[in-house]
């Protein structure tokens, strides 16, 4: 769960003018076409609290609650995959607005022990407000699971981190060993690893910033 800038482009501008026209409706659909497109195309295909890609459902942050102002507001719409819409609901609320916070600052995203070790996510709240303590259990509901359906969506979605992480950690280890520009390439793949572009950034950007004193020249694409 990372910052996305929630752009104001072209397909952002449309799908403002359809919410509106939508929340004049009898039934409205705050999920049309173009509002889809236009949600998916600024949170990266990617769902906002678990980072994988996939299947996604628009959902609204703050639950509305039959509020059609809440309903058909623009910036309370975001993407998320089933299985962390149906464990969110409006259980978890309030959360951290990942389009206005840096989200993986006020929560530390850790991937602890190796393969033959107990493995396991922890998330570490760092901060002391309630977004980020009900984010944080919103979270590991999230990749721990509740009952034995969610456990076993949560362990898939593990599957897809320790993948992710595995190839992240080998760009890494490369660049340690690499010299002149075989350094430079791999750092740029790096580089677009950490970006909120990518799958599962925050744990990646966790495992550099714990990494700091080894990694110094890295932190900045931390940010």
């Amino acid at each position: 769960m990372v910052k996305i800038e929630r752009t104001n482009g072209e397909n952002a501008k449309i799908a403002v003018a359809s919410l509106e026209k939508e929340k004049q409706k009898k039934n409205g659909n705050y999920n049309a076409p173009e509002i889809f497109d236009a949600i998916n195309e600024i949170f990266h295909g990617k769902c906002y609290l678990c980072e994988q890609r996939g299947s996604y459902q628009v959902e609204h942050l703050i639950p509305h609650k039959g509020n059609k102002d809440l309903k058909f507001e623009w910036n309370n719409l975001f993407l998320a995959c089933p299985h962390c819409n149906n464990i969110k609901r409006d259980k978890y609320t309030p959360i951290l607005d990942c389009c206005k916070v840096d989200v993986d600052q006020k929560i530390a995203f850790r991937k602890h022990g190796y393969w033959g070790t107990e493995e396991y996510l922890e998330f570490t709240a760092l901060s002391d407000d309630a977004e980020t303590k009900m984010t944080v259990k919103l979270l590991e509901e999230i990749h721990h699971g509740s009952t034995p359906q969610k456990q076993a969506e949560s362990k898939i979605l593990y599957v897809k981190i320790v993948k992710a992480m595995r190839t992240f950690k080998n760009y890494v280890l490369e660049y340690e060993a690499a010299k002149g520009q075989t350094k430079l390439d791999t750092l740029e793949l790096i580089k677009l690893e950490l970006k909120s572009t990518s799958e599962f950034t925050a744990f990646k950007r966790w495992l550099i910033r714990d990494a700091k004193e080894k990694y110094p020249e890295l932190q900045q694409y931390c940010q």
